[in-house]
Formats: structure tokens, sequence, C-alpha cells
């Protein structure tokens, strides 16, 4: 096995932590409607609407200095460009902290999507992937999908959040750091892998903290929220519509609960619960890896992909090969599994090829040609690793658990979810010494009706989320109706084409549709 030795010099990147947590909550609503490839006709009866309406979505009076930026972010994202879309590039500046009041500014970088058939007076979509992936390197996925049809109405403003890509990427750990935390430490010597990846993480956290001082305390979901209020109030717009996927979703959840009144729209697609704990948040992921990897299995055994018939016994070897110092290239069982996990939820191409691709890679890997893998675990850290979602991602965990129960849980969850529990339980441990902040306020007193989405094979939040915050909605006041999704990955409106239509009617008229939608994989 090759084995690689790191010294101490200053670099790039980290590791990110999302915070989940299945909630109770109503179920579907009743009489659905379930989406075909044939498509399927209204039923049920309508939704009440707030009686006034939701406000207009306006356009900008005071503009953003664009530039053209369509090949570079097409190109930084890998996805050809669309023929007749244009993609701008802008900055502005928020304060560091107006939530705790410490001075200071940071750079927020937003990209601008419009074809030659948005109107030139639409007011934008804003659309936010949180601390997931940068929002710039998803709008142009998006778009290549079914997300240029959005353009058709209006323009999309996706605004990458503070310290991550477009937005003053950080640079705070170094090297040494970085690639422990990837690995977990799991090459370091003695049989106590919490402690040995804690000392490395209390580090990294000094490191970080001391890097965004005095902002340490300003890199959570309430501070990602004030940015946006911070672009709607530069634009000069009474109010603005909100796009949020994954942690996004809770960005623009925070957004409708300290600005509930300058909300026009508010869609929040593949959500967590603002206020849910560490634990139980990543039991959740877990949980959605765990799902999805069933799922990619049964998928390929059906169209006979390279692992079949029996692709978990693929995976499973393959991951106790990294487990025992042999996995492909030297690569730690947590950067396997990681590049697995990134690969379920961020599929390239159509459904069958994309899943296909992963399984060739781990029957390359297996036959001792490693480089798919290897391009699999550098795409992975390079898209979800960064130092920006580590800083982030810690801002955000909440109620974290103590070193002891971490290794309860590096013990149970294998047994309950055999391919990711462990690494899942190893995770929490990145976050434990990173200061403690507070949920945001829940949403109260909201006017604008909100549209749900959810994935139920979705390797990033996992299923629960859409029904937790469905009770966050009714107990703001407000209504809203669910688009689930059958298929495997994170965000059912990037991925699903038949997840969109009632989205885009969402947001043209500001009306629910009449009925929850059910869309097939």
């Amino acid at each position: 096995m090759r084995r690689r030795r790191l010294v101490r010099v200053l670099g790039t990147s980290t590791v990110v932590l999302s915070t989940l947590l299945a909630g109770c909550a109503p179920g579907l609503a009743a009489n659905p409607r379930y989406a075909t490839d044939s498509g399927a006709g209204p039923q049920g009866a309508e939704t009440t609407k707030p009686p006034s309406g939701p406000p207009p979505i306006e356009a900008p009076k005071n503009e953003l200095s664009w530039r053209d930026c369509t090949s570079r972010v097409f190109g930084d994202a890998a996805v050809q460009p669309l023929p007749g879309v244009k993609l701008e590039c802008a900055s502005y500046d928020a304060d560091l902290d107006p939530i705790n009041g410490a001075t200071g500014a940071v750079s927020i970088g937003v990209v601008r999507a419009r074809s030659a058939e948005t109107p030139q007076d639409a007011g934008p979509i804003v659309m936010t992937t949180g601390s997931d992936l940068p929002s710039s390197e998803q709008l142009p996925v998006w778009l290549s999908r079914a997300g240029a049809d959005v353009l058709k109405a209006h323009p999309i403003v996706a605004v990458d959040r503070r310290g991550i890509g477009m937005s003053g990427a950080l640079d705070c750990r170094d090297l040494f750091d970085r690639q422990e935390m990837l690995d977990q430490a799991q090459f370091q010597s003695g049989d106590d892998p919490v402690a040995n990846l804690g000392a490395i993480t209390q580090t990294a956290t000094t490191s970080c903290t001391d890097t965004i001082a005095p902002g340490d305390s300003a890199y959570d979901n309430s501070h990602a929220a004030e940015d946006i209020e911070r672009l709607r109030s530069t634009w000069d717009v009474p109010t603005i519509a909100l796009l949020g996927i994954g942690n996004g979703a809770q960005v623009a959840l925070a957004y409708a609960g300290s600005h509930p009144n300058k909300v026009a729209r508010l869609v929040v697609d593949s959500p967590l619960p603002l206020g849910i704990a560490a634990e139980a948040a990543m039991e959740q992921r877990v949980k959605g890896e765990q799902t999805a990897l069933d799922a990619w299995a049964a998928q390929c055994v059906a169209t006979n992909c390279p692992l079949a018939p029996d692709p978990k016994g693929a995976i499973d070897a393959l991951l106790a090969a990294a487990r025992n110092g042999d996995g492909p290239g030297g690569a730690s069982v947590a950067t396997v599994v990681d590049a697995i996990t990134t690969a379920l939820a961020y599929p390239r191409g159509d459904r069958v090829n994309s899943g296909n691709d992963l399984a060739a890679a781990v029957a390359a890997a297996r036959s001792g040609n490693t480089n798919q893998m290897t391009n699999l675990i550098t795409a992975a850290e390079t898209l979800r690793q960064t130092d920006g979602q580590f800083v982030n991602s810690c801002s955000d965990s909440l109620n974290r658990p103590t070193p002891d129960r971490v290794r309860e849980l590096v013990v149970a969850w294998p047994k309950l979810y055999p391919q990711f529990g462990a690494v899942g339980a190893l995770n929490l441990v990145k976050c434990l010494n990173w200061p403690s902040g507070s949920a945001p306020q829940d949403p109260k007193n909201l006017k604008t009706p909100v549209m749900l989405l959810g994935g139920q094979n979705d390797p990033i939040v996992g299923n629960e989320g859409v029904a937790a915050v469905a009770a966050t909605v009714i107990n703001a006041g407000t209504t809203s109706k669910r688009v689930i999704w059958q298929g495997i990955g994170h965000g059912a409106s990037i991925y699903s084409a038949c997840a969109l239509p009632p989205v885009i009617g969402y947001l043209d008229s500001g009306n629910l549709p009449p009925t929850d939608t059910f869309c097939p994989a």
C-alpha cells in the first residue's frame, strides 16, 4: 500500500459536516397527484390561498456591476455552455456580523443566469445551496438539466455562502490537518480514533477561528440569511423570491424567520429543521446514504451494471480493503465513502449512466485500476471539503454529542448502517471543538405559501426533512404543497424534470398547485 507522508504547510480545503434531523409532522396531503412519464391530471380540491396573495417578484431598482463569466462558470462546473444562456458574475459587501455587532465586511459572490427569452423587466429568483456546495457551481448543472425553463420568466441569481466559492473562499488549515481530517486520522497509531481525530480538529478549529476573527460566530445560517437581506436592500426591492436547496433550504427558512414580510416566494428543497441537533442530523444523513445505496444497487442489477449481480457486495469489499489500509491508491475508508456519497448525491448525466459510471469505477478499483475511483475521490474533496464548508457547517452544528457519546456511536452505528455508520459517527468529531452557536428562529406570521420538495433517496439529508419542515410551515401560519421525488440525488428541483413544473407554476403565479405531487425516479 502506498502511504502519503504530509508535512505541515499551508494549504486549502476541508471537510464539510452537515447537520440533519428527522421530525414528526403530518403525512402527505390526501388525494395527491402521482406524476408519471405520461403525465397526470389534477386531482383533489383547490388549496385555500391567503386572502391577500403573495407579493409580486420585482425587478431590482439598483443593479450590481455584472460582468460576463459564461465560459468560466460553465467550465468550473464541467458543464457545456448552453446556447442562448448568459452567465454574469458580480459581488457585493455585507456586514461581517450584523447580528452580534462585530465590525468588518465580507464579500459575497453571485452569478446571474439569463437567456434570450428572459424578460428584461422580470424579477429574479435567488438560489442558494448553502454550505453543501457552491451555488455558483450547482447553477450550471441545474441549467443543463431542466433549470433553464425558469429563465423563460425570471433570471436566476445564485448566491455563494460566505467563505465558499466566489464569496471569499477561506484558506485556514494547513495541508496536514486537512488530509488527516479527510482520512479521519485512520493511519495514526493507537486504538482511539475519536481522540486522534479530536486532536487534529482542535488545531484546525483554532487556526480557522483565528483566521476569521472577529467573525468566528458569523458564519452560521442566520448570517447567511442576513447576506441575502443585504442583497435585497442593495437591489432596493420590497421582497425577494427564494429557492433554497439542502443547507440552502435552511438559509431560506432562516431568512423567512428573520424577515417574514420580505418573502415573495419560498421554495424549500431537501430541507432540514433549523434547530436540528448534530447527532440526529448525522444519523439522518447516514440513513439517507444507506437508502440511496440500496436504490442504486437495485438499479444496478436491473440495468446489468458492471457490478451485477451483487453491487453491494462489491462496495463492501472495497470499503473493507480501505478499512484495512488497502484502499484504492492508498485512500482511507472515509475518502472512499465520501466519493461514493458524492457520486450518488450529485449525478452527472442521466440516471442509468451515472449509476453505471460509479459501478465501473468500483469494478476497476477492485481489479487494480484506481484511476476512476481516484478521480471520484478528488472530485468529492474539491466539491464538498473546502475550508469554507468546514467553517460554515460547524457553525451550524447544534447540540453536539460528547466524545464519549461519539465513541458509543462508532460501535453502534456500523451495526445499523453497515456501509456508512462508522464514518458518519466519526464525522461528528470534526465540529466538537467549534464555538457553540444557536439556531435561527423559525418563521412566524408568514403570509407567503411555501413550496416543499424532497427526495426519497437523498444521501445528504435523508428523506424525513420535508415532513418536519411542513410542521414548521403550519406553525408559521401559512400553507404548503409538496413534491416528492422517488429518485437518487440531492435536490429534486435540480435532478427531476417532473419536479420543476409545479415549482415554475408557483414562482410565476404565487399560487401553490392544488395537490401534492409524486415524481418517478
